[in-house]
């Protein structure tokens, strides 16, 4: 299951089934051995079915149904949601509902049973923010590797070497004194290490450009980079690639270690690259509001802007609730991009009430 895209909640936003939508966030925690999160699932579920009791009997009917279909999904016991958690939609149908079902690669915030007319897509919203495939690029000064990190997953996808015994570094050697001869060897020496840096230099630069087309070949928009600051440097100076926004990660040397023990600090790596990011865009879109320009900010406002089609950019604070499901269902149906934001980035949004936008007019 691919992890779900803003393509696939606009789809589901027009979404409405005569008997309603079951929603299913499930949040795994690899290091719970437990499976509380099937605890959470059956005690969401039942919460459902007693809200329902007094139901018409043709839903009370579907809505047991429902329950079951979502448990039997899981009934083996080994079932966990791929890799990080799950989300799915289930049509409230007695027989032969429609269900949509995505493995996430970022963990939903919690998990939750929900039934509604429409599908629940704020939380949808937020696991496609955070799902965006990334590059990574491993900087050093004779090679440079190319990963991607995408659900939760490193894969390497491209590895680069400087082949420093085909450059003609070689001098050629005369006759000559030995005065003459120590003069020699040291402009040969300097003028050795003068071509070594230029050709370390142009590799860089031509790794850059490399990247830079695999990475919009492959519409990957944002890609992280590790290595001495220099080394970088003369990288992105190649990439020249307006489609792919590169972050300096860090000056770390891991150029050596193992695809399989970078997971951690890629990841902890895109989480701050995320959340610099997240503040940039809330500071953007206050600095509209507060300057009387192209902002909304506030719930009444930014509602009234979505109803018009105004909205070019919707930022929403990933604890707003209920009350972001029909800004996010405007946004959507307007194709406008949206951001939700969390930690600092949500704080400082608390002033708009937990909602920004910038306009188009």
């Amino acid at each position: 299951m691919a992890h779900p895209t803003f393509e696939d909640a606009r789809r589901l936003s027009d979404w409405e089934p005569p008997l309603g939508v079951v929603s299913v966030y499930l949040a795994f925690d690899p290091a719970d051995r437990g499976g509380a999160w099937r605890t959470g699932l059956r005690n969401g579920l039942d919460a459902l079915l007693d809200a329902a009791k007094d139901a018409e009997h043709e839903r009370r009917v579907a809505l047991r149904a429902v329950a079951k279909r979502i448990l039997d999904r899981y009934e083996d016991g080994d079932h966990r949601p791929p890799p990080r958690g799950e989300a799915g939609f289930v049509e409230v149908a007695e027989k032969g509902g429609v269900e949509h079902w995505w493995g996430t690669g970022a963990a939903p915030a919690g998990g939750r049973v929900e039934l509604g007319e429409r599908p629940v897509l704020a939380p949808l919203v937020d696991l496609a923010c955070r799902g965006e495939q990334r590059g990574v690029a491993i900087v050093s000064l004779e090679r440079v590797r190319l990963l991607g990190f995408a659900e939760g997953e490193l894969s390497e996808l491209e590895d680069w070497e400087l082949e420093v015994t085909s450059l003609d570094w070689r001098e050629r050697k005369a006759r000559t004194s030995s005065a003459t001869v120590r003069g020699v060897a040291s402009s040969g020496k300097d003028e050795y290490g003068d071509r070594l840096d230029h050709n370390r230099h142009r590799f860089l630069a031509e790794a850059g450009a490399l990247v830079g087309r695999e990475l919009e070949g492959r519409g990957i928009g944002r890609t992280l980079a590790f290595g001495p600051s220099i080394d970088v440097e003369h990288f992105e100076s190649g990439l020249n690639a307006p489609k792919v926004k590169l972050t300096v990660a860090g000056e770390a040397d891991l150029i050596s270690t193992p695809t399989g023990k970078l997971h951690e600090t890629v990841a902890a790596a895109v989480d701050n690259a995320d959340a610099e990011r997240e503040s940039r865009l809330v500071r953007k879109a206050l600095e509209e509001v507060r300057g009387g320009g192209r902002g909304a900010g506030g719930l009444q406002d930014v509602g009234e802007a979505v109803g018009e089609g105004r909205v070019e950019r919707l930022v929403i604070d990933a604890g707003l609730g209920a009350a972001a499901e029909p800004l996010i269902r405007g946004a959507l149906a307007a194709g406008a991009r949206i951001a939700v934001v969390h930690g600092p980035a949500a704080e400082a949004l608390g002033e708009a009430e937990g909602a920004a936008a910038i306009l188009r007019y």
